[in-house]
């Protein structure tokens, strides 16, 4: 529909290549939206919430010193080239990006405050407007990152998110290896409810026809004080992208994209952080894609676009 009524959209000059669309069901990767991310923008989503490009910082439950005028802050990528540059940045480089915007902020300040002319004054007045717009942008962005800052550690997201790597990435141990682990984080009173849930979900699509791991896993979460109406996810996520849902195996088989994934990120930038160590299928899925190697059986497709006669 959209093609017929904006053609235009999907024009193409000719010897171009012409453009694909790849439609797949979120239920052939139920992993990935189960793990921690650590770009900035993903923690700020996750751990802050973020709406309309709004950050509120004024609830009770944020703890950082928020000074008056930041207690809802705008986070947009068309306004702020700090965020526009970071925002898919992981957590540790972050923490370097922002002392650099801290210290050029610093030396700036140095600058505006070494007046000892009329022009020199004249040049700050000039300035001025710039140099409290960069004010406000650098106690926002140091803010923000204290506020995760503190959330990481205190929710224990260090612990929680590195096994949830294990899991996900490591095809070759058995269930009993992580069950230990998991009952620990899940009853950690400083772990958040919903990352206890998230990884109790990620542990049942891995090891999803071992026994009653589903059973066991809602029980630890119910004893751990979890809402059953929460609880009871884990089995929700099974309905909705369990094997019996998936065209692909996730974690091994003939037709495992994820192993092809795990080896061709060998090598890569950030494949020693064991916090991000997993690989979306879709990255895997879109390689093969690119080479022209998915089989058309299990990703047919149609290379026409019907033509619809147009009426007055």
């Amino acid at each position: 529909l959209t093609y017929c009524q904006e053609e235009g959209l999907f024009s193409t000059q000719r010897g171009s290549c012409e453009p694909l669309v790849l439609i797949l069901d979120r239920a052939c990767d139920p992993v990935t939206p189960l793990l921690t991310q650590w770009t900035y923008q993903a923690m700020v989503h996750d751990l802050l919430g973020i709406r309309n490009n709004r950050v509120d910082l004024s609830g009770k439950e944020v703890v950082t010193k928020v000074p008056q005028d930041q207690k809802q802050v705008v986070l947009s990528s068309q306004q702020d080239e700090f965020f526009k540059k970071e925002m898919y940045n992981n957590y540790g480089d972050l923490g370097i990006e922002i002392k650099n915007l801290v210290d050029d902020f610093q030396e700036a300040s140095k600058m505006n405050h070494n007046i000892q002319s009329i022009e020199d004054m004249q040049r700050f007045v000039e300035n001025y407007p710039e140099f409290r717009s960069k004010q406000g942008n650098v106690s926002k962005h140091v803010t923000l990152m204290t506020e995760l800052s503190r959330l990481v550690e205190e929710g224990q997201l260090m612990t929680s998110s590195e096994l949830e790597q294990e899991v996900a990435c490591n095809g070759s141990l058995k269930s009993s290896t992580f069950w230990s682990e998991v009952c620990e984080v899940i009853r950690d009173p400083r772990v958040k409810q919903d990352h206890k849930v998230k990884l109790a979900m990620l542990y049942a699509v891995r090891f999803e026809k071992e026994g009653e791991t589903v059973s066991r896993l809602v029980s630890e979460l119910i004893d751990a004080g979890v809402p059953i109406i929460k609880a009871n996810l884990v089995r929700g996520v099974l309905d909705y992208g369990g094997q019996g849902k998936r065209d692909d195996d996730l974690f091994g088989g003939s037709k495992s994209f994820f192993s092809r994934a795990q080896t061709a990120v060998k090598g890569l930038k950030g494949v020693d952080n064991v916090y991000t160590q997993h690989q979306p299928m879709l990255a895997s899925i879109t390689e093969q894609l690119f080479k022209g190697k998915l089989k058309e059986g299990d990703y047919p497709f149609h290379a026409q676009v019907p033509q619809v006669s147009s009426t007055n």
